[in-house]
C-alpha cells in the first residue's frame, strides 16, 4: 500500500512554455494540484496523481544545435559556446541523434527513451560520462522555466542567476 498509481483525471497536451503557464495559472487559481509529464518513464508513478492537472509535455520535442551559443543577458564580450537546446518533451534518442549529426557529445542517460529535460537533468544528471566530464545538471547553460507565478522565464549565469542554481 506504500504505492498507489491514480491517474490524472484532467491534462494539458502542451505545446509550448505559454502553454505550460497557462496550466499552472489554472491550476493555481483554481487550488488544484500540479503534475508534469514527459515520457511518462517515472516507475514512482510522480507524473501522475489523483485529483491533479496533468502538464503533458511529450509534444514539446525539438532538438536544436547551436555551433555559436551566447546565453540570454550575457556580456556582448562572453565567448559563443557549441550548444545543444532541447524541449522539454525531447527523449535522449533525439537529442543524440542531433548531438551525432553535429559532431558534438552531450551528457546524457543511457536509456534512449528517457526525457532529456525533467528527471535526468532536473536530478542531478548522471550518466555514462559523468565520471569523466561532470554531470548532466552541471553542464546546462540556459533554461526557459515556467515559475509558479506562470512566468515563462529565461535564466542563466546572467539572468536570475539566483533560480538557475536553484533549478
Amino acid at each position: 500500500g506504500a504505492w498507489e498509481n491514480q491517474v490524472s483525471p484532467y491534462a494539458v497536451a502542451a505545446e509550448s512554455a505559454e502553454d505550460i503557464a497557462a496550466a499552472v495559472n489554472f491550476a493555481r487559481d483554481k487550488r488544484g494540484r500540479l503534475v508534469v509529464k514527459g515520457t511518462g518513464h517515472d516507475y514512482l508513478g510522480r507524473s501522475n496523481a489523483a485529483d491533479s492537472l496533468l502538464v503533458w509535455t511529450h509534444n514539446m520535442r525539438e532538438v536544436t544545435f547551436h555551433p555559436d551559443f551566447r546565453a540570454a543577458g550575457a556580456s556582448a564580450s562572453a565567448p559563443s559556446v557549441t550548444a545543444v537546446s532541447v524541449a522539454a518533451g525531447a527523449r535522449w534518442l533525439e537529442v543524440y541523434k542531433v548531438a551525432t549529426a553535429n559532431g558534438v557529445d552531450v551528457r546524457g542517460g543511457g536509456c534512449t527513451s528517457v526525457g532529456a529535460c525533467g528527471g535526468f537533468t532536473l536530478g542531478g544528471g548522471f550518466g555514462s560520462f559523468s565520471k569523466r566530464f561532470g554531470s548532466g545538471a552541471g553542464s546546462v547553460l540556459e533554461m526557459e522555466v515556467v515559475t509558479a507565478d506562470g512566468q515563462v522565464r529565461i535564466v542563466n549565469e546572467a539572468r536570475d542567476s539566483d533560480l538557475f542554481w536553484a533549478v
